[in-house]
């Protein structure tokens, strides 16, 4: 079969991915030149998103997405409606679907910081279905020096969605100091990575290992490294959504134990920090902080030398 037969099969029995990815081939068009030439037709898909189209990672469900895949198809001169009519009918909308919620979720959790939204887009079709947290295990480990360690994640998540293929991370240091990276993972594995150093953030898209079915769980883990470590002073984690069990240890290296160290608890929306415990290291120099029903907010320890 020649290449010009393999592709009328694609445009003919699918699947999109593969029909999309070897029309843009035929045409000599490129993910950037297909967000220029979408750009100047008045609609924006971000390159992310195209990849994820051509990978078949994501579809286009959206009715902005759809009149993109309607833009493409004059812009790969292929015959109308033969992309679209690949994509099939849209997933089922309604309770188990919360794309906007999880948005305005994650932006909340940060504190609506307006870097957040534009990157939140960039991996849109990732957010669509995203997984709920059952379990959230983390353990953050302090250098001899004082400084930041690694971070070791445990998770046990429940896909909301059929045909769930990834998660998001966000993860933030302080200004001008690179985000930790994921740098391991079981049952995952680090996709695209975005990175804003000058705010400290970033966003990983996390490719699980299996594609899960609506209420199917999955345990994953990863490991995340500083670049540049500096003095950690204290750890907390942002909960944009109830998690049923939330468990945080802090190791201290030996040397490296703090005189003091209390938890907290900072609420959403009405920002407003509670919960202020004292507690010390036990044998081993680590703290523990467990929390059933972790509520939506920020769950932070911090200690002192001093």
């Amino acid at each position: 079969m020649t290449e010009t037969d393999e592709f009328a099969e694609a445009l003919r029995a699918g699947p999109f991915c593969r029909a999309l990815s070897m029309a843009a081939q035929a045409r000599g068009l490129s993910l950037r030149q297909l967000h220029y030439r979408l750009s100047a037709r008045g609609t924006s898909v971000s390159t992310m998103t195209l990849s994820h189209w051509q990978s078949g990672r994501s579809v286009p469900e959206r009715e902005e997405s759809l009149r993109a895949v309607e833009i493409l198809e004059e812009v790969l001169a292929v015959q109308a409606g033969s992309l679209r009519r690949l994509i099939g009918s849209p997933r089922p909308r309604g309770r188990g679907v919360r794309s906007a919620t999880s948005l305005h979720r994650r932006c909340r959790a940060w504190g609506h910081p307006a870097f957040l939204p534009p990157l939140l887009e960039e991996f849109r079709d990732s957010l669509v279905d995203p997984v709920r947290k059952i379990e959230l295990h983390e353990t953050f480990h302090v250098r001899p020096d004082r400084q930041t360690g690694r971070l070791v994640v445990r998770e046990l998540v429940e896909a909301r969605q059929d045909r769930t293929r990834t998660m998001i991370f966000a993860a933030r240091s302080k200004p001008g100091v690179p985000p930790p990276l994921v740098v391991d993972g079981d049952g995952c594995r680090p996709g695209t990575v975005l990175t804003l150093d000058e705010e400290g953030f970033s966003l990983t898209e996390l490719l699980l290992d299996k594609t899960l079915r609506r209420g199917e769980r999955l345990a994953i883990g990863f490991v995340q490294e500083y670049p540049r470590p500096f003095v950690a002073e204290n750890h907390h984690r942002r909960i944009a959504e109830s998690v049923g069990h939330y468990h945080c240890e802090v190791v201290f290296a030996p040397g490296a134990e703090p005189v003091a160290c209390r938890t907290w608890r900072t609420r959403t929306p009405e920002n407003r920090t509670t919960g202020w415990i004292t507690v010390r290291p036990d044998a081993t120099r680590t703290v523990h902080v467990s929390r059933r029903n972790a509520a939506p907010g920020v769950h932070g320890l911090q200690w002192s030398w001093e």
